[in-house]
């Protein structure tokens, strides 16, 4: 990224239950430098970090299913400590119409499938940030 386009600072909370994957994400955001990352293994662990209003914005697997899309209801309705319409991204295995259609009522920004390229989530970040910036703007 050129200095002029690199996002402003905040931080991004990252619910994903796969070890290797979170960790090698979390590595590459850092590297944006001006990105903190929140990582928790599952919706639960994630509440507290929403509740404190600690996240600008959010990257999170529908690996739970409905417990990850419940987390992005409660989110959307104000249940959180965190700005109801901070950018949010989704990682899931599938995607079909119906999931689609309800990931866009709640203003998911990004659907990634898998397999997914680590280049396509550091993109995905920075999109976030870059609609975070417009959104405050």
């Amino acid at each position: 990224m050129s200095g002029d386009t690199r996002p402003p600072s905040g931080t991004l909370l990252l619910i994903e239950p796969d070890g290797l994957l979170r960790s090698t994400v979390a590595s590459v955001c850092r590297d944006l430098q001006q990105i903190q990352i929140l990582q928790a293994t599952s919706v639960a662990m994630a509440e507290p970090m929403l509740k404190s209003g600690m996240a600008d914005g959010l990257l999170i697997s529908l690996a739970e299913g409905e417990a990850s899309l419940a987390c992005l209801t409660r989110l959307r309705e104000g249940g959180f400590g965190c700005e109801a319409s901070m950018p949010v991204a989704v990682m899931a295995r599938e995607g079909d119409p119906a999931l689609i259609k309800q990931l866009k009522a709640l203003e998911v920004r990004r659907l990634l499938l898998q397999p997914y390229r680590l280049r396509d989530v550091i993109q995905t970040v920075e999109q976030l940030w870059a609609a975070r910036t417009s959104a405050c703007a």
